[in-house]
């Protein structure tokens, strides 16, 4: 049991980490990879150090959406107490995890014209479900439609609105499973990671208030 302590809070395996996150904010990829994979051998389950592992090798060949992560990470860790650490970690490999995986949680077709028709694809186009939301409640409408048709996005602007309007009526832990869930990144951008930070702190405030 003695050992095991020693190995988990080796100063070597955190100055290894540390090198690692350097070398990955420097854009030093391969170097990242080997402080990693030098900290992961001393610990096998440190979180963190999977992390980092993971973020290094996704960066090789997607570096914004990696970065993305990264920064996103880094914003639960500084808006969540130090108590929720192992439980954003193990949310942050989920979510690495779901990087190629298919998107069971929202059906959208990003088409280039703007004429497609909604009944083709089985849905509701999100102009229409916008204009509904102008004449009632968000939270009645959304709540009458998610469970009975699909909301098809023509423009990546429309999903980040559709986002964006999930966590200001209080769906902000939706809104982060969508992203969560979705199979191709490439909308991992500066206005996904806003859009996380403001569930983030949605979130953190509900935590504060119950």
């Amino acid at each position: 049991m003695g050992h095991t302590f020693e190995i988990n809070n080796n100063p070597k395996k955190r100055t290894l980490i540390q090198k690692g996150f350097k070398a990955f904010n420097n854009e030093d990829y391969k170097n990242a990879l080997k402080f990693f994979s030098e900290a992961i051998f001393l610990d096998q389950d440190d979180l963190e150090t999977k992390i980092g592992l993971l973020l290094s090798d996704m960066a090789n060949d997607f570096p914004t959406e990696a970065y993305g992560f990264y920064e996103f990470y880094q914003s639960m860790l500084s808006t969540q107490p130090r108590s929720a650490r192992e439980k954003i970690q193990k949310q942050i490999l989920e979510l690495i995890a779901s990087f190629d995986t298919n998107l069971n949680k929202i059906s959208y077709a990003l088409k280039n014209e703007d004429s497609v028709k909604a009944e083709s694809i089985d849905g509701i186009l999100f102009a229409d479900f916008k204009k509904m939301c102008d004449k009632h409640d968000f939270k009645e409408v959304f709540q009458n439609l998610m469970f009975s048709t699909k909301i098809i996005f023509t423009h990546k602007d429309d999903f980040y609105n559709f986002l964006d309007l999930l966590v200001e009526n209080d769906f902000y832990e939706m809104s982060i499973s969508y992203i969560e869930n979705m199979r191709n990144m490439i909308f991992y951008d500066k206005k996904i990671n806003e859009i996380l930070r403001k569930a983030a702190k949605k979130q953190s405030e509900n935590t504060k208030t119950n």
